[in-house]
Order: C-alpha cells, then sequence, then structure tokens
C-alpha cells in the first residue's frame, strides 16, 4: 500500500503540534503493527517537555473517533507493563485489557488492550 491509500484507509500517523505555536510535540494514529488492518492498534508518543499536558489524551481521543468514522470495529494497544502514564490514557479514552500478555524479559511484558468501536466516546 502506498502512503496516500493507508491515510484513505484510515491508518497512518499524523504530527501532534500545538495550537498557539505549531510546535511538533509527537505523533498519534493507527498502524497495522503487531493487529490487523481490519482491527488496527493506536500508536503514539510525546516529547518529554510535553507530558502531562493531557495532549496524548486528547490526540487518541480524536483517533479513536476518527477509527470509528471508518466503520472499524475494534482498536488495540500494545502497552509496555511499566508505562503507566499509557494505561491511563488508553483507560479515559475507553481501553480495557484484553488478557492477552506479550512476555519480554529485556523490555518489559507486552500488555493488549482492545476498545470495541461501536460507541462513540463519552
Amino acid at each position: 500500500m502506498t502512503p496516500t491509500t493507508l491515510i484513505r484507509a484510515g491508518l497512518g500517523l499524523l504530527a501532534i503540534e500545538l495550537r498557539g505555536t505549531g510546535e511538533f510535540i509527537g505523533y498519534c494514529g493507527l498502524t497495522v503493527g503487531n493487529a490487523t488492518f481490519e482491527e488496527p492498534e493506536i500508536a503514539y508518543e510525546l516529547a518529554a517537555r510535553a507530558h502531562g499536558h493531557g495532549y496524548a489524551t486528547e490526540a487518541a481521543r480524536a483517533v479513536v473517533e476518527a477509527a470509528r468514522r471508518t466503520g472499524r470495529r475494534r482498536l488495540w494497544a500494545g502497552v509496555r507493563e511499566w508505562n503507566a502514564a499509557s494505561f491511563r490514557v488508553l483507560e479515559k479514552v475507553g481501553f480495557e485489557r484484553s488478557g492477552r500478555v506479550d512476555e519480554d524479559p529485556e523490555r518489559g511484558a507486552s500488555v493488549w488492550m482492545t476498545r470495541s468501536l461501536d460507541q462513540p466516546l463519552a
């Protein structure tokens, strides 16, 4: 698939920029990653200076709602077990633990979370 096809299909990563300045602070979007085209994985990363301001939650909300509008039924997220901040972001936008855990003794286990897209965000 070309990048244009991916964007039309609702896949891809987009820049997160501050509204007032346009400063790039991270990215968020949907990838196939360790998931599937039909049930993609949400991915996001912010610069350390942008942590703790709600930007990741705001971006994740926008991506979840956009994914819902594509007609997809479910999203996935893989989170390292030590990443408490990402767990909080995902829980705020309706993700729940799926029960799947991929062990990785070197980097920490990946806990898989999922979110049904049947309902819009509250």
